[in-house]
């Protein structure tokens, strides 16, 4: 997938080393959430607007439709949302997905970002390395280590300490940019260069057909399918806890349950839009599907996370715990979808099974007295 293999492997590698296995000590939902003041420990929230000025002394994880997040964090962000804007001090790493994200922050270690629209202002500093995936990037601030950028319009004008790989269909090096190594870029035509750009080391162009939606999608999709977990735990927990239970006791009801759920349902969604009187209850069918999937495939995550803590003899009982261990999978799972026929197929049965559960589940949900419900 164009070089995000090294990503995957790398950021696998960082994760584990970096993530601190602690418990989850504050969390919030609602239409609108802000919080002020000291927090002493890691902060989860979701909503439609979430405003975060305040000292956090732990990780932020966070989802919503316009996300503000500032003032001082003394660990990770992780975000996903409609808008996102981060400023003030993060003294550790940040991921970010959403649609536009703009970053006028002082990042203590890396930034991984990807999104429809990606700024980073010139009053922003990345400590570390910065992987950028999006329809429009614009590097305007400075970053210490390397940068690796894919997107479809990118425009350079800040300083880059390190070694450049840029791909994208248009690359634009303004008059303002300093690169003290390498810039290494693939691009259908060679970029525009400004007059006074400043390029210390060697620059290395390789005409490529270039398509974003290749590129890009899997560094989003890894980044959301995170913070997804993270909302589906906060918000259904013994729901998600009762599945995983459930597909460790029957495992091939769940596989067969969830192939003729998969198989089944776009086609019975489709026979009721050929009816007139039948379209929006097949249209409101496909929605549901969607739905489905998406948590199926979360359930079997959690799945997993359980059973590998359980062979490497881990306790992640808690709900910090937890949360970390499921994304821990999901960077595993970024890298075994990328081997050839295996990978897929490992999806494809994961899903299956992570489906199947939670709809054998769904019939208990409101019969909690029940016995081995």
């Amino acid at each position: 997938m164009h070089g995000f293999d090294k990503f995957f492997s790398r950021y696998f590698i960082a994760i584990v080393l970096f993530f601190p296995f602690t418990a989850l000590a504050v969390s919030n939902a609602g239409e609108t959430v802000v919080e002020r003041g000291n927090i002493d420990d890691d902060y989860y929230a979701a909503g439609g607007v979430v405003d975060i000025d305040a000292v956090v002394a732990g990780d932020v994880i966070v989802a919503g439709g316009e996300l503000y997040i500032g003032h001082l964090i003394e660990g990770d962000v992780i975000a996903a949302g409609g808008s996102l804007k981060i400023r003030g001090e993060i003294k550790d790493d940040i991921r970010a997905s959403g649609g536009d994200l703009n970053i006028d922050a002082v990042i203590g270690d890396d930034l991984v970002a990807a999104g429809g629209s990606i700024t980073l202002s010139p009053g922003a500093t990345v400590g570390g390395e910065a992987w950028l995936a999006g329809g429009e990037v614009h590097i305007a601030g400075t970053i210490l280590g390397n940068l690796k950028v894919t997107g479809g319009n990118i425009r350079l004008s800040g300083t880059i300490r390190g070694d450049v790989e840029l791909e994208g269909g248009e690359i634009q090096i303004l008059d303002s940019a300093r690169i003290d190594g390498e810039l290494n870029y693939k691009s259908p035509r060679q970029a525009t260069t400004g007059a006074d750009a400043v390029i210390s080391g060697g620059i290395t162009h390789e005409p490529v057909d270039w398509d974003y939606a290749d590129s890009g999608f899997g560094l989003f999709f890894s980044i959301t399918l995170m913070v997804a977990a993270v909302l589906f735990y906060l918000f259904f927990p013994h729901y998600t806890l009762a599945s995983v239970k459930r597909l460790g006791s029957d495992p091939w009801s769940s596989l067969g349950l969830g192939f003729i759920f998969v198989v089944a349902t776009p086609l019975v969604a489709f026979i009721l839009m050929l009816i007139v009187l039948g379209l929006w209850v097949g249209l409101s069918m496909l929605a549901l599907y969607c739905v489905a999937l998406l948590s199926g495939f979360l359930i079997a995550c959690f799945f997993v996370a359980e059973r590998g803590a359980k062979l490497i003899k881990q306790d992640i009982s808690s709900r910090g715990r937890r949360l970390i261990s499921v994304i821990v999978v999901i960077f595993i799972l970024g890298l075994i979808q990328m081997i050839p026929l295996l990978g897929g197929l490992s999806m494809f049965l994961l899903l299956l099974v992570g489906l199947g559960a939670g709809l054998i589940q769904l019939r208990y949900v409101y019969r909690p007295a029940e016995a081995g419900s």
